[in-house]
């Protein structure tokens, strides 16, 4: 038990409470696209017993609600990688910022110097605009805002390319894989791990112990500046290097694990307040 001052007495404490669990989607709390049950039950489980869960995708906002009936967020979204943060109602926006023309230039030089890259995606906050190799942006289009830049490449020219467009973006935008066949460009600050961070603040006492989980580099901030940042097992070495810890194969229910997990652990000491 522990006093809530805005109640003015003591109140008996939720297992999960406290605990926000912000999770990577493809490859991680999906497999092959679909949620494995045992992540759908244990998510519920762990909702209905205190906790926060919400998405951390590179998916644009409209996307949330294909999801409604296997699994819910009941706080902030984290969606276009970082670059909106927003309610799972999608009627309120925490935090947005795009990108302006610059990113949209780029892109002609970046085509021209990695030759084999074989499209660009150009995020708005719902769909995106679709350049192909040799194809000039409308003026009107350039001056579109955009949230970030994805570039689809075959896999063997992905590490030189990735390289490349680092090169090339500079140092005013973070340049990451989300898998190994697309290449991603976004202003800096607009990362999941910049999520984590504007979670805790707009969350406060909620967000006690943040638990991030992912796959891929796209998920690294994530993982580093979350409390506890878990990788599945599916994810590559490097990323597994930089976790906390590693859980069992998306395929596996990786997020299921993840909790019951923490239900075992009890890390804010839930079970002894009470």
């Amino acid at each position: 038990r522990s006093f809530d001052p805005q109640k003015g007495d003591f109140h008996q404490m939720k297992t999960f409470e406290g605990i926000v669990l912000i999770v990577d989607f493809d490859g991680t709390l999906a497999y092959r696209g679909v949620i494995p049950e045992a992540n759908c039950e244990a998510i519920r489980y762990f909702q209905e017993n205190g906790g926060l869960f919400t998405l951390a995708s590179g998916r644009n906002p409209g996307w949330i609600a294909k999801h409604r009936d296997s699994v819910f967020p009941n706080t902030w979204v984290s969606l276009i990688n970082g670059a909106v943060l927003i309610d799972p109602e999608e009627k309120e926006i925490a935090f947005s910022m795009t990108s302006g023309r610059e990113l949209l230039e780029m892109a002609t030089r970046i085509f021209e110097e990695c030759p084999m890259l074989q499209q660009a995606q150009h995020d708005l906050v719902t769909g995106y605009i679709r350049q192909m190799p040799g194809e000039v942006l409308s003026e009107d289009v350039l001056n579109t805002p955009i949230y970030k830049s994805l570039y689809v490449v075959p896999a063997e020219y992905s590490d030189e390319y990735t390289a490349r467009i680092k090169e090339i973006a500079g140092d005013e935008y973070i340049v990451m894989c989300s898998w190994v066949n697309g290449i991603e460009i976004q202003k800096k600050g607009t990362g999941k791990g910049d999520s984590v961070r504007r979670l805790k603040e707009l969350l406060g006492d909620r967000a006690k112990l943040v638990v991030g989980v992912g796959n891929y580099e796209n998920d690294m901030d994530l993982i580093q500046a979350a409390d506890i940042g878990y990788a599945v097992d599916n994810a590559p070495d490097w990323l597994k290097a930089v976790a906390d810890r590693v859980t069992v194969d998306c395929s596996e229910g990786a997020i299921a694990a993840i909790i019951a997990e923490l239900e075992r652990e009890d890390p804010l000491g839930v079970g002894k307040a009470n």
